[in-house]
């Protein structure tokens, strides 16, 4: 593991340059063709992929010989905070756009790569949607904890969400005015499924959580609207916790694949192949469960026979 950074210059605010912190994940010899960019979600940073043991995402990547770039979103993490009403869900896409880029050329202490894969999750997911949509730069796409259609728990979020430098994790970390998370003790009643996770991971899951701000709030509903996963053209990896109830548990049951595919077909119109996993036990927080290694090795098996780590395999 490596850490790197990017500048990036949003296109919503000229003549800014924000750094975007990142960790750079390599399997032993050359490097592979294929790079996973890893986006984490609302309140998340990219502590999301490296959850403890089993739970780490990007050991069992790597281990599947690709590379991967866990990457903290503007405002979150080790990347700039710029002023809250800068960082929306339009300026974030802006910032991806530009470390794909990045990935394709190469970069200071990054090789270059011929295939970029995104890997999202919730809010993450919603900008690599949008990004492939636009720019059509990327091979494949992994959306977890995103459909378009929302639970019951949904209308709960917001109100989960308290000023940064009111709280206890994240107080004195010099935030700028807007930035949320989540309210203590929130995370888990919101994004766990109580049966499926350990303590220690709950406990993992609220010490790492990161921030989200006013302007992704107000832009947020971008994520959901039809054209973006309409303008997809690449494959499609859906993966939903079965217990998922922010999207899942209303008309649409999370718990059956089929279902899944049936109801996001009508969106994914342009996607040339459109599967689902789901991932047992499991809510939101997907990787915190107990069963998130079950999704990692589908997703591998999947993205294995579409866009293998590097072109021997393919």
């Amino acid at each position: 593991m490596s850490l790197v950074s990017f500048d990036v210059t949003p296109a919503q605010s000229p003549g800014t340059t924000w750094q975007l912190a990142a960790e750079l994940f390599l399997p032993a010899g050359d490097p592979p063709d294929t790079v996973q960019l890893l986006l984490p979600g609302l309140t998340y940073d990219r502590r999301y992929w490296t959850a403890p043991g089993a739970h780490d995402y990007t050991r069992h990547a790597v281990a599947e010989g690709y590379a991967v770039l866990a990457l903290d979103r503007p405002g979150t993490g080790g990347s700039t905070h710029p002023p809250a009403d800068q960082v929306t869900v339009d300026s974030n896409v802006d910032a991806v756009h530009q470390v794909i880029g990045a990935l394709r050329r190469g970069a200071p202490g990054v090789p270059s790569f011929r295939r970029v894969v995104a890997v999202g999750h919730s809010l993450g997911s919603g900008i690599a949607v949008i990004e492939a949509s636009r720019h059509h730069d990327l091979d494949a796409l992994v959306i977890t904890g995103l459909l378009h259609a929302f639970g019951p728990l949904y209308a709960e979020a917001v109100p989960a969400l308290h000023p940064a430098a009111e709280d206890e994790l994240l107080a004195g970390t010099d935030l700028p005015e807007n930035y949320l998370t989540t309210r203590p003790g929130r995370r888990a009643a919101l994004y766990e499924h109580p049966d499926g996770v350990d303590p220690e991971l709950s406990a993992y899951h609220e010490r790492t959580k990161s921030t989200v701000t006013a302007g992704e709030g107000f832009t947020l509903d971008a994520i959901y609207q039809p054209e973006p996963a309409a303008g997809v053209d690449v494959p499609v990896l859906l993966v939903v916790g079965a217990q998922d109830r922010l999207f899942g548990g209303g008309q649409l049951s999370t718990a059956d694949a089929a279902a899944v595919v049936a109801h996001e077909r009508k969106f994914y119109t342009g996607a040339p192949d459109l599967e689902a996993f789901t991932v047992p036990e499991a809510a939101h927080s997907l990787n915190v469960h107990r069963t998130a290694p079950s999704w990692y090795a589908a997703a591998h098996q999947w993205l294995g026979r579409r866009v293998p780590a590097t072109a021997s395999r393919a």
